[in-house]
């Protein structure tokens, strides 16, 4: 099968943001960064939007207390010089549905309010400027809407033909209605209150329903200047994770491309100086271990050239044994420098197929069980690379068991070679071990089997290196099982 050209990888929001459906917070760097980002917008908006609030009330409150000094004084003025009958009229005359004005024997508001209240400093205020005009008393108090005394006029209701500026002042005073109000008794210099009750202006809402779509507007505008900013300022980190993730897998993989901003283009020279170093380190160890293969060869080819001379005998048969195993160490050695050079393209295979003609190699292996008729277990991977790992585990279980029993299963993600033996088995707490360079339990396995230490070391290697992985379990009373697994190919997606 022909190998595909590398191509540039997207970008993945939820993959570089690290959020799913499944859990809402972020599990990456990006994510969490524009969570802060959002969250503070949000606790900024919030506070500004209170800091104007308590500022509107507090500017609306000493505008309302100014307002309420003057109609006070203009009310004073008009009224002191007037008689009795005369200010009943013209009080009358000046009630509106924000204020009402009427004067009787009793005060409008029963008592004085503590001193250590705003009103009462308002009322020294009021006093002191309306004694000249013969008023003798002050009193000040904020009622609720429902406790105004008096009679008002009801605000008028917009009709169908209302234009836009009736139908605000309309609700304007409606507004009127509705707010607090603040009742004050001015006692005159004949004894009579003049008592005037007038509105709190009422306060707008910060966001109205006119402004509210504009205000969701721009902040929807904000979250995507924000997305974007941290998308192009996080870029070179998400081209790391990449790159590094590609080179722990293949460290051939293509290098990566050097565009974009000046730290996205810093961060892709980095990462490719960095594998063209490994690179090198993969070739130079690759070129020591054969050039000390080669070295090993030319002597140990004397020893069985001169070995051949000698009369057969025990010793002889020993000797060629050890030989035999040098070769084997120096072989096992050589390929494991080379695990991270070759680079060998995948194929589609029949996993089964070519399990069966691996056993059929064997006289001691046996392949156990067929897959059912119509069911093809394919697997994507470099042939040369699967066919040694299957063998490898064939040999170990043939060496330490006497036998390799074969079976080959498949789950819906998966293909799984399984090789039995009938060995002594390993320890539990060794099943990991024995997967080290040079690590061989003769304690627990056959004394005459010879043997590297390398053979699982380079198999398991190999299958990580194609997206599987190889596992051991001890089989109680029965040996040990090697397990293969692969991600499985379905022929659905196969063009």
């Amino acid at each position: 099968m022909a190998e595909r050209a590398p191509r540039r990888a997207r970008f993945d929001p939820a993959r570089f943001y690290g959020v799913s459906g499944r859990r809402l917070l972020p599990r990456t760097l990006p994510g969490w960064v524009l969570i802060v980002l959002i969250l503070a917008l949000l606790a900024s908006q919030t506070s500004l939007f209170l800091i104007v609030s308590k500022d509107r009330s507090a500017s609306n409150e000493i505008v309302d207390l100014y307002r309420l000094n003057e109609r006070a004084f203009w009310l004073a003025k008009l009224m002191a010089p007037l008689s009795a009958p005369e200010r009943a009229r013209i009080g009358t005359e000046l009630a509106d549905s924000t204020i009402v004005v009427n004067l009787s024997s009793l005060p409008a508001v029963g008592a004085p309010v503590a001193s250590n209240d705003t009103l009462a400093e308002l009322e020294d205020i009021i006093f002191a400027r309306l004694s000249k005009l013969g008023v003798e008393d002050v009193r000040v108090r904020l009622e609720d809407p429902g406790k105004q005394e008096g009679p008002g006029q009801a605000a008028a209701e917009p009709t169908a033909d209302s234009g836009e500026v009736e139908e605000d002042l309309s609700e304007i005073a409606s507004d009127f209605l509705k707010s607090q109000r603040y009742t004050v008794s001015l006692q005159l210099k004949d004894g009579q209150w003049l008592n005037f009750v007038t509105p709190v202006t009422p306060i707008a809402p910060l966001l109205a329903p006119d402004s509210l779509p504009k205000y969701l507007l721009v902040s929807a505008l904000v979250l995507m200047l924000a997305f974007w900013s941290v998308s192009r300022i996080a870029a070179p980190y998400q081209l790391l994770e990449g790159a590094l993730g590609r080179l722990g897998e293949d460290i051939n993989s293509p290098p990566i491309v050097e565009a974009g901003g000046r730290d996205i283009r810093r961060a892709a020279q980095t990462v490719n100086r960095a594998q063209a170093s490994l690179q090198a380190s993969f070739e130079e160890r690759e070129l020591l271990a054969v050039a000390l293969a080669h070295d090993l060869r030319t002597p140990v080819t004397r020893m069985r050239l001169r070995l051949a001379l000698l009369r057969n005998s025990k010793l002889k048969t020993e000797l060629e044994q050890d030989i035999a195993d040098v070769e084997e160490t120096v072989e096992s050695v050589v390929d494991l420098a080379k695990l991270g050079t070759t680079s060998e393209p995948a194929e589609l295979i029949d996993l089964w197929s070519m399990t069966d003609a691996i056993a059929d190699e064997y006289e001691q292996a046996s392949l156990d069980g067929r897959p059912a008729k119509g069911t093809r277990l394919v697997c994507s991977a470099p042939p040369v690379v699967l066919r040694r790992a299957v063998r490898n585990l064939v040999e170990n279980a043939i060496k330490y068991g006497s036998e390799a029993r074969i079976y080959v299963s498949a789950s819906d993600a998966f293909v799984f070679v399984k090789v039995r033996d009938r060995g002594p088995g390993i320890p539990d707490q060794e099943l990991e071990r024995v997967f080290s360079p040079f690590v061989r339990l003769e304690h627990s396995r056959n004394r005459d089997t010879g043997g590297s230490g390398l053979g699982l070391t380079i198999a398991r290697n190999l299958v990580r290196k194609i997206g599987g992985d190889i596992t051991l379990k001890s089989l109680e009373g029965e040996g040990l099982e090697a397990v293969l697994s692969l991600p499985r190919h379905s022929l659905s997606k196969q063009s």
